[in-house]
């Protein structure tokens, strides 16, 4: 990268099960990554009400993987919204932003 960028971490707790969550990404955010803390699968959407009753569209994280947006975007992502939910309650996603 020839630009440096700063990291900005976010710690989100899904406390209840088949409950949807939600971050809003920071208005300079370029690229931004997730990971479930513990070994879980966790459901991912980009818009609201899909998550919690696994209503399609969403996706699944799957348990030890790592959502990589595409990396360096020539707009900043800020205002986007990412959708979380769980089938077990205090599953802590790890979220990551770089602007």
């Amino acid at each position: 990268m020839s630009e440096m960028m700063k990291p900005d971490v976010t710690n989100l707790t899904l406390t209840t099960t088949n409950t949807e969550y939600s971050v809003v990404l920071k208005e300079s955010t370029r690229f931004f990554t997730f990971q479930m803390r513990t070994a879980v699968d966790v459901r991912y959407a980009f818009v609201t009400g899909k998550v919690a009753g696994s209503t399609a569209p969403y996706m699944t994280l799957k348990s030890g993987d790592v959502y990589s947006s595409p990396e360096k975007l020539a707009l900043p992502l800020g205002g986007l919204t990412v959708y979380f939910a769980n089938t077990g309650g205090g599953v802590v996603v790890e979220l990551t932003e770089w602007y």
